[in-house]
């Protein structure tokens, strides 16, 4: 967290005496860390550390007999809230609700219970053209190509000039062969339903990984399909081909 490392800077500067937390768990939930500040580097460097929740006080010597308990405890509780929060998560995508923030280009998010993606057509129709040529043997960098040649917006600049949602990519204004890609390989435009395709290392890692697809969560036929299953067939087999 910035705050936290810009508040290490001012100890490690000498300019900081005491550090006040409402408790322990909101000064860190990794006890292996937190035991490091509060009984190696923070005692080294004469900082006091006080813990209200805890009557935690290292000048006066109280609370500090427990510390390492609190410290093991508060971070068995972030994994177990982390597991709920992801069994919740699971399951919601087992019962079809749509979880994404935004729906892939060609869809607009629905305001339905589950938020399903709804057809817009206007760009739907450049969906089908992106997977006929692809399986009519064109490269994603033609596709793409072709595509800018034609002045036609791509997905984030489109979505900013229909729906007002803003394009954080600023740099990007220009189709992509790894866009292009990005379309012909998403089952969303099936009408199916391909959630939790990631996950994190662990609750105390946020670093991203693919799942395989045996372990992503599918729900068949949620919603209106763009492309039929023979045009995405072809596209694989185009693929498989290369």
């Amino acid at each position: 967290r910035p705050s936290f490392i810009q508040r290490e800077n001012l100890v490690e500067q000498g300019v900081v005496d005491t550090i006040i937390v409402k408790d322990l768990s909101r000064f860190g939930r990794n006890y292996l860390d937190v035991g490091n500040y509060l009984e190696i580097k923070y005692p080294t460097l004469g900082v006091r550390f006080i813990a209200i929740q805890e009557n935690v006080d290292t000048l006066k010597e109280t609370g500090t007999e427990m510390m390492p308990f609190n410290n093991i405890f508060n971070e068995w509780y972030a994994a177990q809230t982390s597991k709920k929060i992801r069994a919740v998560i699971e399951a919601n995508a087992k019962e079809g609700i749509y979880r994404c923030t935004y729906a892939p280009y060609g869809y607009i998010k629905g305001d339905d219970e589950k938020r399903l993606p709804v057809v817009d057509s206007e760009a739907a129709a450049y969906v089908r053209r992106i997977f006929e040529m692809r399986a009519s043997g064109i490269s994603p960098n033609r596709i793409a190509q072709t595509f800018n040649d034609e002045n036609i917006l791509p997905p984030a600049d489109y979505k900013e000039a229909k729906f007002g949602i803003p394009n954080t990519r600023k740099t990007h204004h220009l189709w992509s062969a790894t866009a292009i890609k990005q379309i012909v390989t998403n089952p969303t435009y099936l009408g199916h339903l391909v959630q939790m395709r990631t996950t994190n290392v662990s609750y105390k890692n946020k670093k991203q990984i693919k799942r395989d697809p045996e372990d992503m969560v599918w729900v068949c036929n949620t919603h209106e399909a763009i492309v039929t299953q023979e045009l995405w067939d072809k596209c694989r087999e185009m693929e498989a081909s290369v």
